[in-house]
């Protein structure tokens, strides 16, 4: 049997933990891609899934395709599972930004280099507030679909 002090605080600590439950759940929200996104241009190459949770973006002979963000950014988590075209294709690039950028761009993929990628992030739009960073890709990145991302909670790669 508990003594009234310890079921008010086991009421008082269960209050908190329902409180704290209600609050996360009620902060994390996924949006859609139409609640997020509108098409910047090619519009014919931007295909959303049917649960609209995930987006592809189509390269053919004639363009490429680019989404924008329906509202700023103050924080958040951007990847891509990218598949890369066989053939010559080289400076194609994965960004969001305004006037900070942060992003991913694909070098190479001349006959017979190997596959290189940048990161770039940028404040204000300045490269004096920001920095580049090359890769060479250790896998063949034409083969399959891979996840890039670009920053984790502690790190932007």
């Amino acid at each position: 049997m508990h003594s009234p002090l310890q079921s008010i605080r086991l009421t008082f600590l269960s209050l908190v933990l329902y409180c704290f439950i209600i609050t996360t759940i009620s902060t994390t929200t996924t949006l859609t891609f139409h609640e997020a996104y509108s098409p910047l241009f090619s519009e014919f190459n931007i295909h959303p899934s049917p649960d609209d949770k995930t987006v592809r973006l189509l390269l053919n002979h004639f363009s490429g395709s680019g989404i924008i963000s329906s509202d700023y950014y103050n924080y958040g988590f951007f990847s891509a599972s990218i598949k890369m075209p066989s053939q010559h294709a080289a400076g194609i690039v994965v960004a969001f930004y305004n006037h900070d950028e942060l992003d991913i761009e694909f070098l190479g993929n001349i006959k017979g280099k190997p596959w290189r990628f940048q990161t770039n992030m940028y404040g204000n739009g300045s490269v004096s507030r920001g920095r580049e960073e090359r890769y060479r890709m250790w896998f063949d990145p034409t083969t399959d679909s891979h996840r890039y991302s670009l920053w984790t909670p502690t790190n932007i790669m």
